[in-house]
C-alpha cells in the first residue's frame, strides 16, 4: 500500500512525532509531498519525497527549518492563491497513482482535495489545533472550504474525543471521524529518577511563544507563589514567534522584579530534550484559548516530559485532561487562573520526595500505557487498509 503524505512544510520540530508515526506504519510505502521540504533530522531517506520544482532548483540544500524564512512563507502562501504544487503533482502522479492521500492540517486538506478527486483516490485529513477555529475565524472563507472538505474527504482524523466533537460541530459527519492520538517514541525519552527535597522547585516551560501557551499566566502564578516559596526558579525555552508577546513578558518580569527567578533559553533541539528535562522538577504548560480562536490539541511535549518522569502543571484546556491525569501525573488548573496555578506550584514546592516519586512514576506509566507511537501507527494503518480495500 502506498500513501502520500501532504504538508505545507515538511517538517518543523513541533511536528517531530509525525515523522516517527510514519516510520512505524507497517506494510506501507511512505511518500511525502510539500512545497517546502527540509533535510533536517526528521528527514528519513527511506521515504520517497516529491520536491516541488521551484524549491528543488532554487533551494536544493535546505537542512534547517529556520533557513530562508521569508522565502519559506512566500512558497507556502503562494499555494493558497496559485495551487501550482497540486497541479504539478497531478501530472507527476497520474501514471503511478498512490493508494491514498493523507493531508496534515485542515487547509492542506482543502488545497489537495481536488487532486485526490482527479486521481480518484481517498483523502485522509488530520486536524491539529490552529486549523479548528483560528484559521476560519481569521479567514471566513474556510468555513465553506471545510464544508467541501468534510463532504469530499474519506476520513477526518483528530487527536481526541474533544477534537472529534469540535469537528462534528463544524459540520463533519460523525461517520467520517477517527481518533489517532499523537504519541512520542518512548524509548527516546527514558525515565529518570529525580530526588526532590521539600522547599525547592525547578520549573520548566518549553513552548513556542504564542498566546495559547499561557506564558502570562505562568509569570503571574510564579509571582504569587514566590511570596511563600522563595527558592523557586523558572526556565522558559522556545521559539520566540510572537515578538510583541515576548516583549510584554519581559516588561512584566522587569516590573515585578522577577529577573533572578527566571532564565530564558532559545529553541531546544529535539534530540537534546530528554536530557534537558532531567534538570527540572515540574513541567508547566497552562494552555488557554487565545483571542484569535487558537487552541491546543494534545501537545506532544506534555507526553515527552511525563515519559521521563516529569510531573506536569497544566490547565483543563480542551483535551489536556487526557494527557495529564489530575492528582496522578500532575495537577490541573482552570484556564487563565494564575491563583490556582500558584497554589499547585506551592504544593509541589513543599512536597516531600516520597509523594513526588508517586507522581513521577505515574507520569511514566500513563504515557507507556496510553501514548505509544506504535499503537497510534497501528490505528492509522488499520484506517488506511479499510479505506483502500473498500
Amino acid at each position: 500500500m502506498k500513501a502520500i503524505h501532504l504538508f505545507d512544510f515538511y517538517l518543523p520540530s513541533t511536528l517531530s512525532w509525525v515523522s516517527q508515526l510514519l516510520e512505524n506504519l507497517e506494510d506501507t510505502e511512505i511518500e511525502v509531498a510539500a512545497p517546502w521540504i527540509v533535510r533536517n533530522r526528521f528527514f528519513n531517506p527511506r521515504f520517497r519525497y516529491h520536491f516541488f520544482p521551484p524549491q528543488r532548483f532554487l533551494f536544493p540544500d535546505l537542512i534547517s527549518e529556520f533557513q530562508y524564512p521569508r522565502w519559506q512563507r512566500l512558497f507556502l502562501a503562494s499555494q493558497l492563491y496559485l495551487p501550482s504544487n497540486p497541479a504539478w503533482l497531478f501530472f507527476h502522479l497520474k501514471k503511478q497513482k498512490p493508494d491514498l492521500f493523507h493531508a496534515h492540517f485542515g487547509p492542506t486538506g482543502c488545497l489537495y482535495l481536488p487532486l485526490a478527486k482527479k486521481l480518484d483516490r481517498p483523502l485522509v485529513v488530520t486536524f491539529y489545533g490552529f486549523d479548528y477555529a483560528k484559521l476560519p475565524q481569521r479567514h471566513p472563507v474556510f468555513y465553506k472550504k471545510y464544508r467541501d472538505l468534510f463532504d469530499g474527504a474519506a476520513r477526518v482524523v483528530a487527536a481526541s474525543e474533544e477534537g472529534c466533537a469540535t469537528l462534528e460541530q463544524m459540520g463533519c459527519p460523525a461517520s467520517k471521524l477517527a481518533i489517532v492520538p499523537p504519541s512520542p517514541r518512548i524509548e527516546q525519552f527514558p525515565f529518570r529518577t529525580r530526588n526532590k527535597a521539600a522547599g525547592q522547585l525547578q520549573l520548566l516551560q518549553v513552548a513556542t511563544f504564542t498566546a495559547k501557551k499561557g506564558h502570562r499566566t505562568t509569570l503571574e502564578a510564579l509571582r504569587r507563589a514566590l511570596t511563600r516559596c522563595p527558592g523557586l526558579h523558572l526556565t522558559l525555552a522556545g521559539e520566540r514567534t510572537d515578538r510583541a508577546l515576548v516583549q510584554q513578558l519581559h516588561d512584566y518580569i522587569r516590573e515585578h522584579r522577577l529577573q533572578e527567578h527566571i532564565s530564558w533559553l532559545d529553541f531546544i533541539e529535539h534530540d537534546q530534550m530528554a536530557d534537558f528535562f532531567g534538570r527540572f522538577d515540574v513541567f508547566l504548560h497552562p494552555s488557554c484559548h487565545a483571542p484569535d480562536g487558537d487552541h491546543e490539541a494534545t501537545p506532544v511535549v506534555l507526553l515527552e516530559a511525563q515519559a521521563t518522569g516529569l510531573p506536569v502543571l497544566a490547565t483543563t484546556h480542551f483535551d489536556l485532561h487526557r494527557e495529564v491525569i489530575h492528582e496522578q501525573t500532575g495537577l490541573l488548573a482552570p484556564e487563565h487562573d494564575a491563583g490556582a496555578l500558584a497554589h499547585w506550584i506551592e504544593r509541589f514546592y513543599f512536597m516531600e520526595n516520597t509523594e513526588y516519586q508517586v507522581f513521577s512514576q505515574n507520569a511514566r506509566r500513563h504515557v507507556e500505557q496510553n501514548f505509544d507511537v506504535k499503537n497510534s501507527a497501528s490505528k492509522l494503518r488499520d484506517l488506511y487498509s479499510l479505506l483502500v480495500h473498500n
